[in-house]
């Protein structure tokens, strides 16, 4: 309605008549579209790998829509720069650009593009908050009825988290716990990890399977975050006397996912597989290990070329009758 008040005149006059029937629009179109979806692509790019991404969540809407806005003067000034200096449409001459350019234009077209890309920035970040790919799927009601799937499950947990907790205090502890997430952020979009649950100082995550590849993902994504922390020793060292370390339990097999909710309404899994990473993971610190993963994973993954895996044993977890073959990886020394 707002792009329309604009241009309604020029549309009465014939302004424009030329242009669209020439086709010159066309290219204006495409041109701009163009450049404006590689500069949407390398902004998104650019926010998700720096520290903008750690802005809260009104501030990171606000950042990428002025970058989004200028963007977009940028890419109009380019075209029309360019339509004027070949003489291309109906910018043939500076005074009849000046017309069709005037300021009830401009008005239009600003408010008409501010809103636009408010709500599409608004729309990527809450895409974001249900997780990738789930907003869409939400939408068209994939799991409004329970269905199963086979998935992977990794439990992250921070070691020593109680006497880490104590020392720093909880508003230390809080902060602490929030730059190893944000840490965390990189490997996950780089294994393409859903994120199931934040939970205190334990994290959930989870892949659908896809194969032997997908399923090394987990594996892969664990000491991937361990290089990632160890790389930043000094950053933790100095700002809170400590260096974060994660124990990770997985394992797969059949899950049901569904919508779960009304005020707060997220997707939820439910089953065995949960449970038992669950317990896996509990069991790092008997076994002084830093990941484990169950039988089912083990023979689902076969093959593991980057790392050693070694049988930790039969054992019995807390609330399953059945003991269960849990086993320990380590990554393979990288050899020169």
């Amino acid at each position: 309605m707002v792009a329309f008040w604009g241009i309604s005149p020029y549309l009465k006059e014939g302004l424009f008549t030329q242009d669209l029937f020439e086709r010159y629009v066309h290219v204006e179109l495409l041109t701009g579209s163009t450049l404006f979806g590689i500069l949407f692509c390398f902004i998104d790019f650019f926010t998700d790998r720096t520290s903008i991404r750690r802005r809260s969540f009104g501030a990171l809407i606000l950042i990428k829509s002025i970058l989004y806005f200028v963007m977009m003067i940028f890419v109009f000034g380019l075209i029309y720069g360019l339509f004027y200096l070949f003489e291309i449409g109906p910018f043939k001459t500076p005074g009849l650009m000046m017309e069709i350019v005037n300021f009830h234009l401009i008005v239009s077209w600003f408010l008409f593009f501010i809103f636009s890309i408010l709500l599409m920035t608004f729309m990527v970040q809450v895409n974001r908050k249900f997780g990738p790919g789930n907003m869409r799927k939400m939408i068209m009601g994939k799991y409004y009825k329970p269905l199963d799937e086979f998935r992977i499950f990794l439990f992250l947990d921070l070691k020593n988290s109680t006497s880490i907790a104590e020392t720093l205090g909880h508003n230390m502890y809080s902060k602490f716990i929030q730059n190893c997430y944000h840490d965390l952020t990189d490997v996950t979009i780089k294994y393409k990890a859903d994120i199931y649950q934040y939970v205190g100082d334990e994290v959930v995550l989870t892949w659908i399977d896809r194969g032997e590849l997908n399923s090394l993902s987990g594996i892969k994504l664990y000491f991937d975050f361990k290089e990632t922390l160890t790389k930043k020793d000094k950053f933790y060292l100095n700002n809170f006397g400590v260096v974060p370390e994660f124990k990770g339990g997985m394992d797969y097999g059949v899950v049901t996912v569904t919508e779960v909710g009304d005020l707060k309404r997220e997707l939820a899994y439910h089953g065995d597989v949960l449970n038992t990473a669950a317990r896996i993971q509990s069991m790092c610190k008997e076994f002084e290990a830093d990941l484990l993963i169950s039988e089912n994973l083990k023979i689902h993954i076969n093959n593991f070329p980057d790392f050693n895996t070694e049988l930790i044993g039969e054992v019995g977890l807390r609330g399953k009758e059945r003991k269960v073959k849990i086993y320990h990886v380590e990554q393979k020394q990288k050899t020169t």
